[in-house]
């Protein structure tokens, strides 16, 4: 789940006080950017109370889209498109856009995030017969440095040793 700096009711609250107060002023009251509270406040005057709900995370390639379609023959700023489609930030549509105007629509679906699963088919090793010479001339290569590392590791480990006999 999309976790929030400020919750729904926090900005709920300074988006209606925007309309009486400056942002710069409330800013300066509550600790947020005055840039932040213009925006809290035009997404409430397109939303209303229904703000800052921001359903369907990962947004889908086609919603993406969508956004930079509108905001193009549109012609709206940053700001107001991410405000329509009620974004957690411009800073959102910026990146689609970004990614949309470098490497098309294939870049705007969505990703899987983290670490990718391990690879089963690298843990068992080809057979030396199989292997081409090159092949093992590579393998041999990467053996003797792993073989290097360990032999100064345990140096280092037996000098570490030494240090702390002396100082007894």
């Amino acid at each position: 789940l999309f976790m929030s700096k400020y919750s729904t009711t926090f900005k709920l609250e300074l988006a209606k006080l925007a309309q009486y107060e400056s942002s710069r002023e409330l800013g300066r009251k509550f600790g947020v950017s005055s840039g932040q509270i213009r925006y809290w406040s035009l997404v409430f005057q397109i939303h209303g109370v229904e703000s800052f709900r921001h359903h369907g995370h990962p947004y889908s390639s086609q919603f993406k889209l969508n956004a930079i379609k509108s905001m193009q023959v549109n012609r709206w700023s940053l700001a107001h498109c991410s405000a329509y489609f009620d974004l957690s930030s411009p800073g959102i549509l910026f990146q689609w856009r970004s990614l949309y105007s470098r490497e098309g629509t294939l870049r705007l679906t969505p990703r899987k995030k983290g670490r990718p699963n391990m690879n089963n088919a690298s843990t068992t090793p080809t057979p030396s017969e199989q292997m081409t010479e090159k092949e093992l001339r590579e393998e041999l290569e990467y053996l003797r440095a792993e073989n290097a590392v360990l032999k100064k590791l345990e140096a280092l480990a037996q000098a570490k040793k030494k240090k702390a006999k002396k100082r007894l």
